[in-house]
């Protein structure tokens, strides 16, 4: 869904750039598949960090611009200063269920009117993996980490989760 609501959003005045951020091993998926079904212009983002960063500072990019989880590590300043998406596409967002991680942090700093996730495995481990790919949307559809814990662990005596509570409650605010 997220394909064609960038075209969508383009069409209505809402959007004029889209980041998509995607593994490497993926870039040149997501340009077969933009290329098949848009006439619209992209770019795969490559090279060094200097030559980067000259891509995001261009005065006119492309509609879709297309950079790996890696770029996004070092380049999140960057692309928000002078990329500057109105849409932001995460695949395979599980990249980013631990809250903590280089790769997550980075991400959520990236800013846009818009943000997709694509994920085929929200949950691997824990419930609150899903709750960092949800905060990158709406961070407070689900609140602090600390309030999250209360509400839907079971935690014990050394304030460790032990068990899971509220799950229905949980599936009805990501719904």
């Amino acid at each position: 869904r997220a394909r064609p609501a960038a075209p969508r959003l383009l069409g209505l005045g809402h959007a004029r750039r889209v980041l998509d951020v995607t593994p490497a091993s993926l870039k040149g998926e997501w340009e077969e598949q933009i290329r098949r079904f848009t006439p619209l212009p992209l770019r795969l983002v490559t090279g060094n960090r200097t030559a980067r960063l000259a891509l995001y500072a261009e005065p006119r990019p492309p509609l879709f611009t297309l950079v790996n989880y890696e770029q996004v590590v070092t380049d999140d300043l960057a692309i928000n200063e002078h990329l500057r998406p109105d849409i932001v596409v995460l695949d395979e967002a599980q990249r980013i269920k631990i809250w903590a991680t280089k790769t997550a942090l980075a991400v959520k700093r990236l800013r846009s009117r818009y943000a997709f996730v694509l994920t085929g495995t929200p949950i691997e481990n824990q419930i609150d993996e899903l709750r960092s790919i949800i905060d990158y949307l709406d961070p407070a559809l689900l609140g602090p980490l600390f309030r999250f814990n209360r509400d839907y662990y079971v935690l014990d005596e050394h304030g460790r989760p032990s068990a899971y509570k509220n799950l229905e409650r949980l599936r009805e605010r990501v719904a």
